[in-house]
């Protein structure tokens, strides 16, 4: 089922989402979201995988429709499901290794933030700020080396 006014898809069964936190230079890549639900709101690149299509290569292309740049995955932060939810969300640390950062329809704008900058009351979703705190949480995440970013 689909919203024609706001092209909203409404998935019966679990739908499973791909994203990555890219890193470059001890920032972070947040995208603020220009499309409904979350309008306005700040969270990493990342969409459903398309059938057919692996995990982390949703992950990769997902990036790069959203940013304009090509990563390279570089391990699981983790993976999110909340009841009464329809997604399974997924998400990789990723390197940044080129392209030209770009907006797309799916947000107006995108920031490389230090830990320390992150918005936390900002943030879209829950698997936001989970997937935010479990990367500055592990060892080399950043947390620890910028002064303990993590909201309390």
């Amino acid at each position: 089922m689909v919203c024609p006014a706001c092209e909203f898809v409404y998935y019966i069964d679990q739908k499973v989402v791909a994203g990555t936190l890219p890193i470059q230079d001890g920032r972070i890549l947040l995208t603020r979201r220009a499309i409904h639900p979350a309008y306005g709101k700040w969270t990493f690149p990342g969409g459903y995988v398309d059938w057919g299509e692996s995990v982390d290569a949703a992950a990769l292309r997902e990036t790069w429709e959203e940013t304009g740049l090509t990563v390279e995955l570089r391990g699981l932060v983790g993976v999110y499901s909340y009841e009464k939810s329809p997604v399974v969300i997924v998400v990789y640390e990723a390197r940044v290794l080129g392209g030209t950062l770009t907006l797309c329809h799916e947000n107006d704008r995108l920031e490389w933030v230090t830990p320390a900058e992150i918005p936390w009351k900002e943030l879209a979703f829950p698997s936001t700020v989970e997937a935010l705190r479990d990367f500055l949480a592990r060892p080399g995440g950043g947390g620890h080396a910028q002064g303990n970013a993590l909201p309390t």
